[in-house]
């Protein structure tokens, strides 16, 4: 991904690569971080010079270079909206997006593609990306959807926490059945893969049975994102079979409602 050419107020301006003169685009200060913003690109100076703009309007970043680790950070993070490439060595961003609509609808997604990949980003649309800008970056409409894209993720998360607490009683039988999935499955892994993935399934999952048990929600929502990070690591490993990964993936999903995530 080459960048080359900032705007800002509509005025295009001529950087060389690695020297962006971050007073050349508009900056937003503010006391308090406006939310969190994950950058994924495999080349590092670029997702660098993005970190930097972005901190400079007042958010938080974090960055990922590849697609295992974005979907790792996603877990980690937590952010509000990503900034993703679709040329990536290895897993590329369509199959990023494709992975993070899996498991998350609410987090905003905006692609960043090259000239020559304009069908394929209007075709990420289709799979539920935000919306997509063309290299050169235009950072006045990049400002503006990222802008969207948190007030949308923080309104939608505003609505989660608003939800009865009816469900919570409901919450200990979802993460016991969910744990017993987990050793069901880990019993049916290759000693090898037993050892690399399947013995800390199990320890992750019999945790958040106890911590759900003293309301330990915020420890329940940490256990639950491993135990998806873990599950996206054996499948990819094919240390799970798709049927296997599937339904484990579906009680996980059940449990992550369960305590009002999506």
């Amino acid at each position: 991904m080459n960048i080359d050419v900032t705007q800002a107020n509509e005025v295009a301006v001529v950087v060389p690569r690695g020297d962006l003169d971050m007073a050349a685009v508009p900056t937003v200060s503010s006391a308090e971080p406006r939310g969190k913003i994950l950058v994924v690109d495999d080349e590092v100076d670029v997702a660098e010079m993005l970190a930097d703009y972005l901190t400079e309007q007042g958010y938080q970043v974090a960055m990922a270079h590849s697609g295992v680790e974005a979907l790792a950070k996603m877990d980690q993070e937590q952010p509000l909206a990503v900034l993703l490439d679709i040329r990536m060595q290895g897993m590329d961003g369509v199959e990023v997006l494709r992975r993070i609509r899996s498991f998350n609808r609410q987090v905003g997604v905006l692609m960043i593609s090259g000239n020559d990949d304009i069908d394929l980003a209007k075709q990420t649309i289709a799979m539920g990306a935000f919306d997509y800008t063309l290299k050169p970056l235009d950072f006045a409409f990049l400002s503006r959807a990222v802008d969207k894209m948190v007030a949308q993720a923080s309104a939608s998360a505003a609505l989660t926490e608003e939800q009865p607490a009816e469900t919570v009683p409901s919450v200990p039988n979802l993460l016991y059945d969910l744990a017993l999935d987990v050793f069901r499955a880990a019993r049916g892994l290759t000693l090898m893969a037993r050892e690399s993935v399947g013995r800390e399934l199990e320890r992750v999952a019999l945790a958040t049975v106890q911590q759900s048990v003293g309301g330990e929600r915020a420890e329940v929502i940490r256990a639950l994102n491993q135990i998806r990070t873990l599950l996206r690591f054996a499948k990819d490993l094919a240390d799970m079979s798709d049927d296997a990964h599937r339904g484990l993936e579906a009680s996980v999903a059940k449990a992550r409602r369960s305590v009002g995530l999506s």
